[in-house]
């Protein structure tokens, strides 16, 4: 019964490991594939909408 929960634990350890992973090189590619990011787009909008 501990040697199958120990397992469970590695197993599901290894898959948050690895989900973390692959979201951080999808995120690091995808903000370097858009170069016309700019700070502040948000407020940006709104201003000129009021405008």
């Amino acid at each position: 019964m501990d040697e199958a929960r120990k397992k469970l634990r590695v197993c599901l350890i290894c898959v948050v490991a690895a989900a973390v992973i692959i979201g951080c090189i999808y995120y690091f590619n995808d903000v370097r594939s858009k170069s016309d990011i700019s700070e502040g787009t948000l407020i940006m909008t709104e201003t000129e909408s009021r405008v």
